[in-house]
C-alpha cells in the first residue's frame, strides 16, 4: 500500500530517523559524533602512564594475555599500542623473545641528553618570540626555580624543574606541526633520562653557565641566545 509522501522527520539526541515516501520502515543516519579515542590510544595511554609512574618498571616484560586481563581490551589493540610505544621509544620488542618496558643505559644518557636538547632548543626558537607577557612571567619564573635548585645541588628537584620548563616550553608553541613532532620524542627521551639519573649524572657547571643565560635571553626575547643557552644546558 502506497504511503504518504510527506517525508517524517524524528530528530534524538543521537540519531535521526527518517520515514522515506513509500518506505514503512525507518531509515537510521548518524549525526555526527565527538571524536572517542579508539581501543588503540586508550591502551596506549595507560601502558605509557604505568611506564611513568612506576607500575611497570624499566625492562619488565610485557605479556599480552596479562595487559587484555588489566586493561580490558583485545590482543590487536594492545599489540598495535605496545608498537606505538616502541616507535618513540618506550618499549622495546624482539621478535620471538620479548616484549618490554625499554631499559635505558648510563652509557647512552650523554647521546639522549642532547637528542632531547636539540628538540628542546628548536621548540624555544620558535616560541621565544610569540610570548604573551603572562606567558613570559611564567618562564621567567621556571628558569629562577631551576637556578635555585642549581645552586641548593639538588639532583631530583632539578629533574622535576626541567621537565616542568620542558612541557611549559612545548604548551606555548604556536607551531602545532612542531609540537606533535616534539611530544612522542621528547616523552620518551625524558623517561631515559629519569631512569637513568643519579646524584652524579649532573653537571652542576655547565648549568650554573647556562641557565642564567638562558633567563637573560627569556626577559629580552632573543630567541638565539636562548636556544644556545638550551645547547649549554642539554650538553651539545
Amino acid at each position: 500500500m502506497r504511503r504518504g509522501v510527506d517525508t517524517l522527520s524524528i530528530r534524538s539526541a543521537d540519531q535521526v530517523l527518517v520515514r522515506v515516501k513509500e518506505s514503512s520502515m525507518p531509515v537510521p543516519t548518524q549525526l555526527p559524533e565527538v571524536e572517542r579515542k579508539s581501543l588503540r590510544e586508550s591502551a596506549m595511554e595507560q601502558i605509557r602512564a604505568a611506564i611513568f609512574d612506576g607500575t611497570l618498571e624499566p625492562g619488565e616484560h610485557l605479556n599480552d594475555q596479562e595487559l587484555q586481563t588489566w586493561l580490558g581490551i583485545s590482543r590487536t589493540p594492545i599489540r598495535e599500542a605496545l608498537n606505538d610505544l616502541a616507535q618513540v621509544g618506550l618499549v622495546e620488542m624482539a621478535a620471538q623473545k620479548y616484549t618490554r618496558v625499554a631499559l635505558p643505559t648510563a652509557e647512552d644518557r650523554t647521546q639522549v641528553l642532547q637528542t632531547l636538547g636539540a628538540l628542546v632548543g628548536g621548540v624555544v626558537r620558535v616560541t621565544l618570540p610569540t610570548l604573551t607577557d603572562e606567558q613570559r612571567s611564567r618562564a621567567v619564573q621556571v628558569v629562577e626555580g631551576l637556578i635555585a635548585s642549581v645552586e641548593a645541588r639538588d639532583t631530583f628537584d632539578h629533574g622535576a624543574k626541567v621537565w616542568a620548563m620542558v612541557d611549559q616550553i612545548v604548551e606555548d608553541c604556536p607551531n602545532p606541526f612542531l609540537v606533535r613532532a616534539a611530544q612522542g620524542q621528547i616523552d620518551a627521551l625524558a623517561f631515559q633520562l629519569s631512569v637513568t639519573r643519579t646524584e652524579g649524572s649532573t653537571h652542576w657547571d655547565r648549568l650554573e653557565d647556562g641557565y642564567p643565560r638562558l633567563l637573560e635571553a627569556v626577559k629580552s626575547g632573543d630567541a638565539v641566545a636562548a636556544e644556545l643557552a638550551i645547547e649549554t644546558v642539554f650538553d651539545l
